[in-house]
């Protein structure tokens, strides 16, 4: 009686997925040792409360701070497949940037269900949060996290609304300079912030500029950031004091991002929306 109950159970839960990348998933219960293979699916897990049931993440996880005490599998290029099964997960879910065809295939054979995430653009970060939710069978968190989302982005916008649209430049390396392109996150956060992306036009996602190009191009907002975790930039902002022909530099629109804010698809994309739109429009913010 007592496992035709428990059979009985976990037959309603029995859910057949398809994942970001297309690939079906089956998860038979509501998961409870997940394994985050990227650190934006740690913020969202985290975020949809299940925190108790985080096993394992990768070594870069590094917000929220209970997720630093939680065991390493590796990074999200490499994780540990060793790792992973010690910690007897009954889900991973990572994002296809980090190309783990293989990761997930060795994995699937041992019966650990994969989900993988692919968002591309601030909407699909929330498309990915709801999916989440629903692989864990926490969709009412999922909905409550996306509708506080999409409040704040209504209430930046607004702030925005009917002003000009400076142009920006995002600076991810300044030797060689190296910027955001159509297809990025930083371009979508641009464009909903209200500024405009002098890099929307360029070739590639992640474009190369020399100093002539930018001269050109005369943006009057800059932002900075580093793949580094609030790096204040220091040195690369006193460089950019010689080069007064550009607008932003002579008004002093220089700003550093912390890059997880806005490199990262988690839910904290729309507190780097809110940064962004402020050093675009200060002037609405004060």
């Amino acid at each position: 009686m007592v496992f035709s109950l428990l059979f009985s159970i976990q037959e309603c839960f029995s859910a057949t997925f398809t994942d970001e990348v297309s690939i079906k998933v089956e998860v038979n219960a509501p998961p409870q040792r997940i394994v985050s293979v990227a650190p934006s699916v740690t913020e969202v897990l985290f975020a949809l409360g299940l925190g108790d049931r985080v096993v394992g993440v990768t070594t870069y996880c590094n917000y929220p701070p209970e997720a630093l005490k939680k065991e390493k599998v590796g990074g999200y290029i490499t994780p540990s497949l060793e790792k992973i099964i010690v910690l007897k997960p009954d889900l991973a879910i990572g994002t296809a940037d980090g190309d783990l065809k293989a990761f997930v295939n060795k994995l699937a054979a041992l019966g650990i269900p994969v989900y993988i995430t692919n968002p591309r653009s601030v909407s699909g970060v929330m498309t990915s949060i709801r999916n989440i939710g629903e692989v864990t069978f926490s969709q009412l968190v999922a909905q409550k996290v996306i509708a506080a989302m999409k409040e704040k982005i209504q209430l930046i916008q607004e702030k925005g609304q009917g002003r000009p649209r400076p142009r920006v430049l995002h600076v991810m390396a300044y030797d060689p300079l190296i910027s955001s392109g159509k297809g990025t996150f930083v371009d979508d956060l641009i464009r909903i912030a209200g500024g405009a992306n002098i890099a929307e036009s360029a070739r590639g996602k992640h474009p190369r500029y020399s100093m002539e190009e930018v001269i050109a191009q005369n943006p009057q907002v800059i932002i900075l950031s580093s793949m580094k975790s609030k790096d204040p930039l220091t040195d690369q902002r006193q460089w950019w004091d010689q080069w007064k022909e550009i607008s932003a530099v002579r008004s002093g629109s220089i700003y550093v991002i912390d890059a997880d804010l806005i490199l990262r698809p988690s839910p904290r994309i729309v507190d780097g929306l809110g940064e962004i739109a402020r050093a675009i429009h200060p002037e609405a913010f004060k």
